[in-house]
């Protein structure tokens, strides 16, 4: 790689961590874990020095109350390095590569530490035994710089799906799974069985993965069956089929110059590059969608940044599709022309592979890289979804260096112009069933959250909190079934 340009930025050491600790007071806390994978990516490069000379720090924001994660970090390494606090979202990560391969390429930055970290699970056995959970340096200045889009509560549930009880991501992510699977044209258990078959493939590489979190590999049956250790969710998620954010995971990654790399002696069999990255971040209303059936953002961004890297998605030799619900895997495999048998994953995903809130996408890129290393010209796709099925991001990855430099698209403005669907939050009257998810209590299915068409095509939002018409909503396909919307916002079926 004698002629790659100095400047190009490059990924030289990754590392990832599990804790499992048998006595959760004995456990170390989420900032120390991202020291430690910190510590273990830059062993990883064969240059433990890169720590010291980081001008860069980005840290994801977490379940924990750490103000300036990045700067209590850079102390401890002896760095002298611009801090910088990611706002919560999947995308966080894929931005945090964006932005320094980008920094680097434009010599304003020289080596960035990229980490994040969650200890949700010992975290929670403390609390459940009467202890508070250890926090080092959760005060201090405020970051140099954040990165992403914040939502404030009334981006998420004051608004008219938000008063109908769409108020968590499982019941926001079902509203699109009912419309996708109308749209497929499946009855209510053939889609169950084709998301919790694509979920068991799923646990089956987690099961192989030294870094999952759940290492088991249950069953397509198993995953759609609910019961007490399966719980509903939200129809049509049960436990097995959602995001699982309570683990004690960290991750890290450090990306320099070429030109550093080749001063340190990295080798270049442990170097992977960044070779495009796509995002659009921005916070998007569930009920001003154009459709509930499909995301065209999704679409958007993965076909550009596979464009941009020149690469058809059929040639990646690695994905992983963000997989949070079943829902964008979906969507992502079908924007693509990719079958749903491929392997969509190289975690075993949010589920099994273990979801630490905003920092999984740097999970599978550790993972990526260490998998990419001596692989030629085979390349990666990594995708990143965050907020209500609003914000992604996208990456492509290799070990080969871009033969173009390493490209970038913020396509925020295009997904702005985006049409839009009209709302009557307090319509009452007659209405046709869009979409819906069916919502659980300690594990019982309850009441419904549902999208309908007025007749002049606006969308309103109705409940129908009766469990019995609950429970129909699970198991028979309403989707353009004729309602009644009366002016507390209960539903009747027509």
């Amino acid at each position: 790689m004698t002629s790659v340009p100095d400047r190009t930025p490059v990924i030289v050491g990754v590392a990832q961590i599990v804790q499992r600790a048998a006595d959760p007071a004995q456990a170390r806390e989420a900032l120390l874990l991202m020291e430690d994978a910190l510590r273990a990516a830059a062993e990883d490069a064969g240059a433990p020095e890169l720590l010291a000379q980081a001008d860069g720090i980005a840290i994801c924001q977490g379940l924990t109350d750490y103000v300036n994660p990045a700067a209590w970090l850079a102390e401890r390494f002896g760095a002298k390095a611009e801090s910088v606090l990611g706002l919560i979202s999947g995308t966080t990560v894929q931005q945090f590569v964006a932005d320094a391969a980008r920094a680097i390429g434009a010599g304003r930055r020289d080596v960035v530490l990229i980490a994040g970290g969650e200890a949700e699970n010992s975290a929670r056995r403390t609390r459940r035994a009467g202890g508070t959970p250890l926090r080092s340096r959760a005060e201090g200045p405020a970051p140099d710089r954040t990165i992403g889009v914040h939502m404030t509560s009334a981006d998420w549930r004051d608004r008219p799906d938000g008063q109908a009880g769409l108020a968590s991501p499982a019941a926001c992510f079902a509203v699109f799974e009912t419309a996708m699977r109308h749209r497929y044209g499946l009855s209510v258990a053939a889609h169950r069985a084709r998301i919790s078959e694509l979920w068991a493939h799923n646990a089956r590489v987690a099961a192989e993965n030294p870094h999952a979190w759940i290492r088991r590999a249950p069953s397509a049956e198993e995953i759609a069956t609910p019961g007490p250790d399966n719980p509903w969710v939200a129809a049509p998620y049960t436990k097995l089929l959602v995001a699982n954010m309570v683990v004690d995971q960290a991750a890290a990654l450090i990306v320099t110059s070429v030109e550093r790399a080749r001063r340190l002696g990295i080798p270049e069999s442990r170097w992977v590059f960044p070779h495009a990255s796509v995002e659009a971040v921005v916070v998007r209303q569930i009920s001003e969608r154009e459709t509930l059936a499909a995301e065209p953002p999704l679409a958007l961004v993965v076909q550009r940044a596979c464009e941009l890297a020149a690469l058809d998605p059929n040639d990646a030799a690695l994905l992983d599709f963000y997989s949070c619900f079943p829902a964008p895997v979906q969507l992502t495999a079908e924007a693509l022309g990719i079958p749903l048998e491929r392997a969509l994953t190289v975690t075993g995903g949010l589920t099994f592979g273990g979801g630490p809130l905003n920092n999984y996408v740097l999970h599978a890129i550790a993972t990526v890289v260490e998998k990419l290393r001596g692989r030629g010209a085979e390349r990666a796709l990594i995708t990143a979804v965050g907020g209500a099925f609003s914000k992604h991001a996208a990456g492509v990855y290799g070990a080969a260096p871009p033969e173009r430099g390493f490209a970038f698209a913020d396509v925020a403005d295009e997904v702005r112009a985006m049409p839009r669907c009209a709302v009557e939050g307090d319509y009452a009257g007659e209405a046709e069933i869009e979409a819906y998810a069916v919502l659980a209590e300690q594990g019982r299915l309850v009441r419904a959250a549902v999208a309908c068409r007025a007749p002049r095509g606006a969308r309103t939002w109705a409940r129908a909190s009766d469990a019995a018409l609950a429970e129909r909503f699970a198991h028979e396909d309403l989707v353009g079934a004729r309602v009644r919307i009366a002016s507390d916002r209960e539903l009747a079926l027509g």
